[in-house]
């Protein structure tokens, strides 16, 4: 009785496991990406949410991607051309942005941290509140460098000059698939 469930289950596990490997799965993304550097690029899925201004409007507009086709996207709520977009709101998608905030996070920390075990110290020793002049300068120093770093994020990818909106469609169509049979035997 064991071997016939074992053997059945191993069956079943070795359907679903060729099954799973021999269907390609279509691979579409839309990529912002300043001129040539592949760091730069900010990716969009299907199911990714994007706020974006076209050309004609002067406000911003969310909306989900539904399906990325070869020339356009397929939105919740409108279908548009990736030429029709003139800026795209990267605050949040931007993978940059949230290392930068980290960093700004991190560095003011530090600043808030140095006051903080100032105060505490001169409390201690002496009773009343005082400050070293090492210890303020340190501090706002560490409170500035992470204004200015927090300065560093990009807000917006305008789509001109070197910055390109692309689409990705990595998938073989089934007129494709023949062609490629086709050349394979001539």
């Amino acid at each position: 009785m064991n071997k016939n469930i074992s053997l059945f289950l191993f069956c079943s596990l070795f359907a679903l496991t060729t099954l799973g490997l021999s269907s390609a799965h279509a691979q579409r993304y839309m990529i912002l990406q300043k001129g040539g550097n592949q760091k730069t690029r900010i990716k969009y899925e299907e199911g990714d949410l994007i706020t974006y201004q076209t050309k004609d409007m002067s406000y911003f507009i969310s909306d989900q991607i539904k399906e990325i086709h070869r020339d356009f996207l397929v939105l919740r709520e409108n279908i548009i051309r990736p030429e029709n977009i003139a800026v795209v709101d990267v605050r949040d998608t931007r993978e940059q942005n949230r290392t930068i905030k980290s960093f700004s996070t991190i560095f003011a920390a530090a600043g808030a941290l140095l006051l903080t075990a100032e105060t505490i110290n001169s409390l201690y020793t002496e009773g009343e509140l005082s400050y070293s002049k090492g210890g303020l300068i340190i501090s706002g120093a560490l409170l500035a460098g992470s204004f200015v770093i927090s300065r560093f994020k990009q807000k917006y990818f305008k789509n001109e000059g070197r910055n390109k909106i692309q689409i990705i469609y990595l998938d073989i169509t089934p007129i494709e698939k023949e062609n490629d049979k086709k050349n394979l035997y001539q």
